[in-house]
């Protein structure tokens, strides 16, 4: 009955931590997809409509420039009718010559006007196009009106008054006519050179443009794409360690390192779970090697046990009172001594879950070697232990390292021969805020060509059949998950020495929470 409670808790248990750890995978696929992919994608959009704005920017400042360059020429061809106008005009007050020339040159910019007056109009404002037409038809007329005063003059008619005030109207038309023109040509000249820097500037533009974009890649890619990689490599790092708890998610968005991260958790729940299935085997073979000393240790109390018992059948009549008194005064304390050998062995091979608790190391280590004390005897071999006082506290895990430290004393025994010496130290380690354990045997010691290979599982120096060669491995995992080191010296022929370290004033890892 008690086995099938059992069964149905543990099943109970398992059901639980499974589905535990379908909802850490549930919360890692349950996050927004925002793939790699799609940044690329993303960025080479940019990319292009960057692009693109670029090109289409140089080709419309291209155009401008066409435009503006032919508007200067238009404007110069303007302005060149009406500085031809007035050459004639001089001509005519000086020498009385070229005014018929006069009038064409302005009707010929009074034609070349109409024709590109929208153009005109694109670059002056309103009141400037209406000013330029103005003066430009007061000054043809002016010089119609001059035709007209010569045509008197030849028929000896002559107002010389008249004439002055024309020519005094014609020069201040003329110059402003000049001037407006003049201004056009100079503020489109002004433009154009304007958008021919501009121009220039826009390799520089462009390559200040591929150099931000550059960075930006630069830093994207170290962001979505060195980072997680790296946090991948130090995950499988720690967990080539011994250390498999998850791994946190990397990145905020759902991506393809999503699928890397539920499979590296995969791999550690499945590492985790053949590893606690390691501890229980090599566990189970622990006790099998305790039970022959057990054996020998529960015979002496029995033994004592029946021959109490038949010595008070045979002559319970005969025996007084407090003669039967200490008889059954030490039948209990012969069951007393084979209940505790029994509980001993009991607490080591119950398998219970994992709890990271304060713990005393030297009594630790003592219960220990109580339970290897009778393989001693039969062994012959001398265990001598030595346990500085005054040790603060670790936390860990008192099953995992007593079977740490069993399997170390079990294995020291194996190494030994008859007569031989098993010395262990529970100390202050060398490095500040450890404790150190060391068992030591004068053993056979190890060959040095095998000791890179010590902690590998399924490694024995043993024969076939004496052991699995999980024991130093599972002790590694243990240690490492304490935040600790095991560690071996030796020398063939003569001793061989594992030191153990663990950390005081710090808390370990989540163990064996699987």
């Amino acid at each position: 009955m008690t086995n099938t409670l059992e069964f149905k808790s543990s099943f109970i248990n398992n059901s639980e931590k499974k589905t535990a750890l379908d909802t850490e995978g549930r919360d890692l696929l349950a996050r927004p997809r925002f793939s790699l992919r799609l940044h690329l994608l993303l960025v080479f959009i940019l990319f292009s409509f960057l692009s693109m704005a670029i090109i289409i920017g140089s080709v419309i400042a291209i155009s401008s420039i066409d435009k503006k360059m032919h508007f200067v020429q238009t404007s110069e061809r303007y302005l060149f009718e009406i500085a031809q106008a007035r050459r004639w005009e001089k001509n005519y007050f000086l020498y009385d010559t070229n005014l018929e020339d006069a009038v064409q040159s302005a009707g010929n910019a009074k034609t070349f006007l109409s024709q590109n007056l929208k153009k005109f109009i694109t670059v002056l404002s309103a009141e400037e196009t209406a000013g330029m037409i103005e003066h430009l038809e007061k000054y043809r007329s002016l010089l119609q009106d001059l035709q007209d005063l010569t045509v008197l003059k030849k028929n000896g008619i002559e107002n010389t008054e008249k004439k002055n005030k024309i020519e005094t109207s014609l020069r201040k038309h003329g110059a402003e006519m000049v001037k407006v023109a003049a201004a056009l040509v100079y503020k489109e000249q002004n433009s154009m050179n304007a958008m021919l820097h501009l121009i220039q500037r826009i390799p520089i533009y462009c390559f200040a443009v591929v150099l931000l974009l550059t960075i930006f890649l630069a830093r994207f890619l170290v962001k979505r794409l060195i980072r997680p990689l790296n946090l991948l490599i130090e995950s499988t790092q720690r967990i080539a360690k011994g250390d498999f708890s998850p791994v946190p998610p990397i990145c905020k968005y759902r991506g393809e390192f999503t699928a890397v991260e539920v499979a590296i958790n995969q791999m550690c729940r499945e590492l985790k779970s053949r590893e606690v299935a390691m501890v229980e085997s090599h566990k189970l073979r622990a006790i099998g090697t305790l039970t022959a000393g057990v054996a020998h240790e529960l015979n002496n109390p029995l033994n004592n046990i029946m021959l109490t018992a038949h010595a008070m059948l045979e002559d319970h009549n005969n025996l007084s009172e407090d003669g039967l008194l200490e008889m059954i005064n030490d039948l209990i304390n012969e069951a007393d001594k084979s209940r505790s050998i029994i509980r001993n062995l009991l607490d080591f091979s119950r398998e219970s879950e994992s709890v990271s608790e304060p713990l005393d190391l030297g009594a630790l280590v003592g219960e220990t070697i109580k339970l290897t004390l009778n393989q001693a005897k039969v062994s012959g071999v001398k265990i001598e232990t030595q346990i500085q006082p005054d040790l603060p506290r670790i936390r860990g895990d008192k099953q995992q390292l007593k079977q740490v430290f069993l399997n170390l004393i079990l294995n020291a025994l194996d190494a030994v021969e008859k007569e031989g010496n098993i010395k262990i130290n529970v100390k202050k380690a060398d490095s500040p805020k450890f404790l150190a354990v060391q068992v030591e045997d004068n053993g056979c010691g190890i060959p040095s060509h095998i000791l890179p290979n010590i902690f590998d599982p399924f490694f024995t120096t043993k024969g076939p059949g004496k052991g699995t060669g999980l024991g130093l491995s599972v002790s590694h995992g243990i240690i490492t998950m304490h935040r600790g080191q095991i560690s071996i010296e030796t020398e063939e022929g003569k001793y061989t020495r594992f030191t153990v370290t663990l950390p005081f004033r710090t808390v370990p890892a989540v163990l064996n929470k699987t």
